[in-house]
């Protein structure tokens, strides 16, 4: 709620909403939850783990654009609205832990939030945040140090480094897993405190 700004009460009564057509899932680590080339037709709400947002560029690499955790809809707006018409989606979703939650139909929640306007305000702040962090994201990664890209994903996302791949957090930065080790024995050289790997 905090970090979309909502309520209390307007967090309890989309979920009330939403409650109606969610249906439960669970994913193994590893697992896609949205492919790249398939139309996009879900929404996942996690309850529990990690899911890694992103595409793969001209030459094959991934690029990771953002993580969604516990309490977020892990989704890709722009595919989703795509993948009304069939086109197929650019973004992918996967598991970096194991994820429990549920899953809501794009089409049938589009339409539930066309007739509740506190939804519709929920959903504009869900997407405002989303513009957001992408837009920061793409600041620091054109404009900003290796170690700064660093100190910025652990602000945005505390606590989340020890929970996913070294792999998946050098992707995110935009630099090699190589350089992200070098990275991460230079902080611990300069704090004295090792880093727990994933």
């Amino acid at each position: 709620m905090k970090r979309i700004d909502v309520s209390e009460e307007s967090y309890n009564n989309v979920t009330n909403i939403l409650a109606t057509i969610a249906k439960p899932f669970h994913v193994r680590k590893g697992e896609y939850l949205q492919r790249a080339g398939v139309p996009a037709t879900q929404v996942y709400w996690v309850a529990s783990g990690v899911v890694r947002s992103g595409f793969f560029n001209r030459d094959g690499v991934e690029v990771t654009l953002r993580f969604y955790r516990e309490g977020e809809s892990a989704t890709t707006l722009t595919d989703l609205i795509n993948g009304e018409t069939g086109q197929p989606a650019v973004q992918f979703l996967i598991a970096e832990t194991p994820i429990h939650g549920f899953t809501f139909d794009w089409k049938l929640a589009s339409e539930l939030r066309s007739k509740d306007e506190g939804m519709q305000q929920y959903h504009l702040n869900i997407a405002m945040h989303g513009l957001q962090t992408l837009a920061q994201h793409a600041y620091s990664n054109g404009e900003t140090s290796a170690q700064e890209r660093l100190a910025a994903f652990r602000e945005e996302y505390p606590g989340l480094e020890a929970r996913i791949s070294q792999r998946a957090v050098a992707s995110y930065l935009g630099i090699t897993p190589q350089y992200m080790s070098r990275l991460r024995r230079e902080a611990e050289a300069a704090t004295g405190e090792p880093r727990r790997a994933a």
